[in-house]
Parts: C-alpha cells; sequence; structure tokens
C-alpha cells in the first residue's frame, strides 16, 4: 500500500456486491472520494499508475457489500443472562462505558449504521454526539433514548413512564427535545420485565395514534414493541411505521397464536415494516444448545409455551402477504451481543428459507430504506457514503461465512484491515 495525500483510497475485491446488493461483480475495485464512492469498476479498468495516487488496499478473496445496517439495538445492555439485573443496577458511568465499548464491537464486526431502540437518556444520546464527532469509534447511530412504557411497564428501569394519551405526549416532545432520531412505543408488555406481561396491550389503539401523530408533527419516525395479537392490532391501526417482534400471543395465558389476516393485510397495505428478531431467537436456541442458560420463562407465558415454529409460519404467513421485514437483533439481550448482527441474516435464510441474496439485502439496503437512510448508507454505488464491511468466504454461498468482517470501512475511512482493528 501507497499512502497518498490525495484523500482518494481503492479496495479491490474478489467479489463485490452489485447496486442492487443482489449478485457480485467479479474481481472489481471501489473508488473512494473522501467519505463518499466514487466509481466501482472492474480492477483492469484502473489507472495504471493507480497505487501512486491513491491508498490502495488489495484485500483478495473476500467479499466486499455494503456496511450492515442493524434497525434494533440497546447500547447499553450487556446481552448477558443477568442483563435485566445490570441494566436495572448500574449507574450511568458504568453503562456509558459498556456502551462506549458494545459500539466499537459492532463496528467492527462490520455493522456500519445501527438504530439504538431503547437506552437511558443520559447515555445514548452523548454517545451517539462523541461517534458522530470522532470522538469514540462506533457506528453511525440512530437513537430513541428512553422507551415510552407504562408504569412498571416492560422497561421502565430506563423508560419513561407514561400513563394516559396527554402524558404519552409529552413524552414525545420530551425526546424530540433531547434529539431523538426515533421515538420508541412498548405497546405491550415484555419478556424482559416481570411487571410487564407480553400478552397484554400497554397502550390503547388511540394513545398510540396520538403518539403518531406528535412524532410525524416533528418528522421523526416512531415504532413500537409488540408481542400479542392485540397489540399488533393497535400499532396497524394507530399507523405506527415499524414493528418490532410483532408477534401474535392471545391474551389468554392457556392459548397459543392468534394471527389475524385482515390486519396483516392492512399492515402490508400501509407499508408498515416489521422487524421479527429471529436472530436474536436463533442466538438463544443455539446457546441453550450448547449448555448455557437461556433467559427465563416469562410467568404470563409459561402455562402455553408457544413453539419456534408457529411464530415462524405467522412470519412466513405475513412475509407472503407482502409485509417487509428489516433487520434487527435486539441488540443487548440475552444472547445477542453488539457484533453479532449477522445472525439476522442467518435465520432468514435457515429459519425462514430465504435465498442468501435476499437475506443480504435485507441486513443492508432493505434495512437502511426501514430507517430512512437509504438514500445515504446500503449500498455500493456512486454517490454514496462509503460504509462497507468485507467477509471471507462467500455469504452468497454459504450464509454463516456472514460473520465478523475481516476489513470495515466508515465514512471513507478504514477502521479494521485484513483482521486488524485500526481504532
Amino acid at each position: 500500500m501507497v499512502t497518498s495525500s490525495s484523500g482518494r483510497r481503492v479496495l479491490t475485491a474478489a467479489r463485490v456486491a452489485n447496486e442492487e446488493v443482489d449478485g457480485w461483480l467479479e474481481d472489481h475495485a471501489v473508488v473512494i472520494e473522501g467519505d463518499k464512492i466514487d466509481s466501482v469498476v472492474p480492477r483492469s479498468q484502473l489507472p495504471s499508475d493507480i497505487a501512486s495516487t491513491s491508498d490502495v488496499h488489495d484485500l483478495g478473496d473476500v467479499s466486499l457489500l455494503p456496511g450492515l445496517v442493524d434497525a434494533h439495538c440497546h447500547m447499553h445492555c450487556s446481552a448477558t443472562v443477568d442483563a435485566q439485573a445490570r441494566a436495572l443496577s448500574e449507574d450511568v458511568p458504568v453503562l456509558t462505558m459498556r456502551a462506549v465499548t458494545a459500539m466499537r464491537k459492532a463496528l467492527l464486526a462490520g455493522t456500519t449504521t445501527i438504530r439504538d431502540l431503547g437506552s437511558r437518556n443520559e447515555v445514548a444520546f452523548p454517545v451517539r454526539e462523541a461517534v458522530a464527532s470522532g470522538v469514540i469509534p462506533g457506528p453511525r447511530m440512530l437513537v430513541a433514548g428512553t422507551p415510552i412504557t407504562i408504569t412498571a411497564g416492560h422497561c421502565w428501569f430506563f423508560g419513561t413512564q407514561a400513563d394516559t394519551t396527554e402524558q404519552v405526549i409529552s413524552a414525545v416532545r420530551n425526546q424530540v427535545r433531547q434529539g431523538a432520531d426515533v421515538i420508541k412505543m412498548m405497546a405491550t408488555g415484555g419478556n424482559f420485565t416481570p411487571t410487564a406481561n407480553p400478552r397484554r396491550v400497554q397502550f390503547s389503539a388511540e394513545t398510540l395514534t396520538a403518539a403518531v401523530q406528535e412524532a410525524e408533527r416533528s418528522g421523526v419516525q416512531i415504532v413500537a414493541h409488540c408481542l400479542s395479537a392485540d397489540g399488533v392490532q393497535n400499532c396497524v391501526e394507530a399507523g405506527i411505521h415499524n414493528l418490532i417482534h410483532a408477534r401474535w400471543q392471545d391474551q389468554d395465558p392457556n392459548a397459543g397464536l392468534d394471527y389475524r389476516a385482515d390486519v396483516v393485510k392492512r399492515m402490508a397495505d400501509q407499508g408498515q415494516w416489521v422487524d421479527p428478531t429471529i436472530g436474536h431467537q436463533l442466538l438463544g436456541e443455539e446457546a441453550q444448545a450448547r449448555g448455557l442458560p437461556g433467559a427465563p420463562i416469562h410467568w404470563a407465558v409459561s402455562e402455553h409455551l408457544v413453539p419456534t415454529r408457529e411464530h415462524l409460519d405467522a412470519l412466513n404467513r405475513m412475509d407472503e402477504a407482502g409485509v417487509r421485514f428489516t433487520s434487527g437483533l435486539d441488540m443487548g439481550m440475552i444472547h445477542a451481543f453488539h457484533d453479532l448482527s449477522a445472525a439476522n441474516a442467518w435465520a432468514f435464510v435457515e429459519w425462514l428459507d430465504w435465498s442468501p441474496w435476499r437475506a443480504i439485502h435485507a441486513s443492508t439496503a432493505a434495512t437502511a430504506e426501514a430507517v430512512r437512510v437509504g438514500d445515504i448508507v446500503g449500498r455500493i454505488k456512486p454517490g454514496m457514503i462509503a460504509d462497507l464491511a468485507a467477509f471471507d468466504g462467500d455469504p452468497a454461498a454459504n450464509i454463516r461465512d456472514l460473520n465478523i468482517a475481516s476489513t470495515v470501512v466508515q465514512a471513507g475511512t478504514v477502521v479494521k484491515l485484513k483482521d486488524r482493528a485500526l481504532v
């Protein structure tokens, strides 16, 4: 490699994803000017003096993709079996240090854009600003700050508790005032919180509608955690932009799922994205298969545990109905470590029977579109920001080759090169 003062970098690779992220360009080069992609050309078309005018990195037999985009993170949660206890008991300095470490791990794994959907305001906003200003390494970050929940509701220990419609509107305004890129609502209870019933709604459709209107008034996206059929229906009726989990559990603790095809059709017609979080579920089952302890079973679902296959069948029906899925690991929850966003793609292929390219597209271009940054990242295309991740092997042939990136470029800067971290 020759260091150039021109600000131009060139990466060559055996395989480079095309603009649509659905096929390879063989033996190509990506030319970067500043923080943007200038051109993508066959290696043979590079000028003969390229090494004297540019920083050239020959990555060899790797697969060069857009940096991964993950739509669901909790930056200060530990991903350990005691994650809930730690989030409840640890103070802001400790949570901040964990978040800083987690964001560096995510970036070096190849995740160059992250949407954080629930961390304390005192952690989330300073960490985002520190990354943006170059003080610490990390992915491009879109943050919600504290999620909005009911008193003693899901994730109340790092959320804003609001019970009435007026309190919810005030909470939305407060998050916007602090600089939230997205609003996170807890539409139902969740498995992470013993005092919150995942089978029951926390907010009515009317209250969620008011939250949507308030978020849209400020031009901010709004998403909602929902694990029950009633919660999903409320989110669809309210026009929530992205549904998180979108599970169909019946409110009856002795029943299984209550799938509602009419609600799914409306969801698809309204263009509401879903983050199914099955990468997290896959990692959890693989951890338990290795003999590691799993998440405690929530009392509200213990009477009737719905098999994974039934949840996957519901997701397949949603997919067939035209609902679009994002890639989101629920980073920070038990076994969802911040450097494992690739597990989202593994689950799409191995559990939903998607093609590898469809899963890769979901983990890059599609999720970038869903979180409203698809005009700047998610594709290897001239004019886009140069966020890139190279993976050894060929993930289009074996999706598990999409794992920890060997080389990572963020906004034109090489932050990891051939397995060596540079930040």
